[in-house]
């Protein structure tokens, strides 16, 4: 059976009810997380738990949402607490082995070389509004593709959604082991030339904020949780998992990855240093979780119902 009549036989078998209800749930949550950036309050995953719940749950999946989406954020949030414990216990905060290798490998690192080119100040481009959403997305995006995942391939977003949680820890690991200042930080410190801080001001030109309920009013921001850049290693992840499943769309997959490194590097958010130990810890997540759950469904996709 050729490819074009598998995805027709599998479309024909959905209900019209079904078919609606799916585009519907994922339009509600892409709308509200598209909105939320623009009110300086993208998803937290206990804010997307709520809103993809009550989603599930009006469409008569609540108590399989439950079951399959608890654990995750459970360790998610877990991951974002134990976090903010870092500083206290190893307060050193290292500068320069970022700054050396970008230096090493550039002549100068990215962050400078990219503010010079582009950032105006006192006036913001369309690539500083497009670098900060898609900065802002780093949970929007990955969360988004999980539901997508969840509504039509439970094996996809198992492996998918662990190896998330796996990269987290990871970072985590790594925070504790290295913490590390990102570009801005080390500009205020001298040890880089001015860095501007272009999130920052982007913020003040976006609607204004919500405060919405969310357990991370009580977590403590870790502004020394560089290395490595989960942003880029969430990306990368997001990038490989959609790749396998819609190949014919690698290279927009790989323009979003890519988009991603060069957005965190001109932000002053991260170093390539920062960014390239993301994608090895994206790697690292994916074979640990791969080896864990011992099966082919990321790499064996033939049975798989859908492929654009």
């Amino acid at each position: 059976m050729s490819l074009v009549r598998k995805i027709r036989a599998f479309w024909l078998k959905l209900e019209r009810y079904d078919k609606f209800l799916t585009a519907a749930s994922f339009l509600f949550l892409a709308v509200i997380g598209i909105a939320l950036i623009f009110y300086q309050a993208p998803y937290a995953p206990d804010q997307f738990f709520v809103f993809a719940g009550l989603v599930a749950f009006v469409i008569g999946k609540g108590k399989k949402f439950l079951r399959d989406w608890t654990p995750p954020i459970l360790l998610i949030l877990a991951y974002e607490y134990l976090r903010t414990l870092i500083p206290q216990i190893n307060p050193v905060v290292h500068y320069l082995p970022m700054i050396d290798f970008d230096k090493f490998i550039f002549g100068v690192p990215p962050t400078i070389a990219l503010q010079h080119l582009f950032y105006s100040a006192g006036a913001l481009h369309w690539y500083d509004y497009a670098a900060s959403f898609l900065y802002y997305s780093h949970f929007v995006i990955p969360l988004l593709v999980a539901f997508a995942f969840w509504l039509r391939d439970r094996l996809l977003f198992e492996n998918y959604v662990f190896t998330i949680v796996g990269v987290s820890f990871v970072g985590f690991l790594t925070f504790l082991l290295f913490p590390a200042a990102p570009p801005w930080l080390a500009g205020l410190n001298g040890f880089l030339p001015p860095v501007t801080h272009i999130t920052d001001i982007v913020s003040r030109h976006l609607l204004g904020s919500l405060a919405l309920p969310t357990v991370y009013a009580v977590f403590k921001s870790n502004p020394v949780a560089a290395v490595p850049s989960l942003h880029m290693a969430y990306a990368t992840v997001t990038a490989v998992f959609l790749s396998k499943k819609f190949p014919k769309w690698t290279p927009l997959f790989v323009l979003y990855s890519l988009a991603m490194a060069a957005g965190v590097m001109y932000l002053g958010e991260h170093y390539f240093f920062d960014v390239l130990t993301g994608v090895i810890g994206a790697g690292l997540a994916y074979w640990g979780v791969h080896a864990l759950f011992r099966n082919k469904a990321v790499e064996n996709l033939v049975d798989l119902p859908v492929e654009l």
